[in-house]
């Protein structure tokens, strides 16, 4: 079960910031410090506006109590829950990137979702190095 949770904190946490730890639930002020680690990257590399940085860290927020909840949920009801819980976060987080992108300019954009590819080949670099030999 402990790779169900890791599988399912690493999609709740599709946003957040590379040296976040995965390996368990993250607590409301640990969502918090990752979003505003994730909006400090954000600022220094799209150039955000005051509305559009003040946007995107409510979008993140609620997004990431939205899955916080789910994960919990799922974790009561058991292994079946935990299983059907990823393609439910993937939703989340597409979902959550529409919302930033629709607060973005086109310029920003591209910017945006090298930003996403890097966060994500990180986390898969630490889930690698967590499981050696597969």
């Amino acid at each position: 079960m402990q790779w169900i949770t890791r599988v399912a904190c690493a999609v709740l946490l599709f946003a957040a910031v590379p040296s976040t730890a995965i390996a368990q639930q993250p607590t409301r002020r640990d969502l918090g410090a990752a979003t505003d680690s994730l909006i400090a990257t954000y600022q220094a590399r799209l150039d955000l506006t005051d509305d559009q940085t003040e946007g995107i860290r409510t979008i993140l927020l609620s997004q990431g109590e939205k899955g916080q909840a789910m994960f919990e949920t799922a974790r009561g009801e058991g292994r079946e829950a935990m299983m059907e819980l990823r393609p439910r976060m993937e939703e989340l987080g597409e979902e959550t990137r529409e919302q930033v992108e629709a607060l973005l300019t086109e310029d920003q954009i591209p910017e945006y979702r090298k930003i996403q590819a890097e966060i994500q080949e990180q986390r898969q670099s630490r889930m690698r190095q967590r499981r050696p030999g597969r």
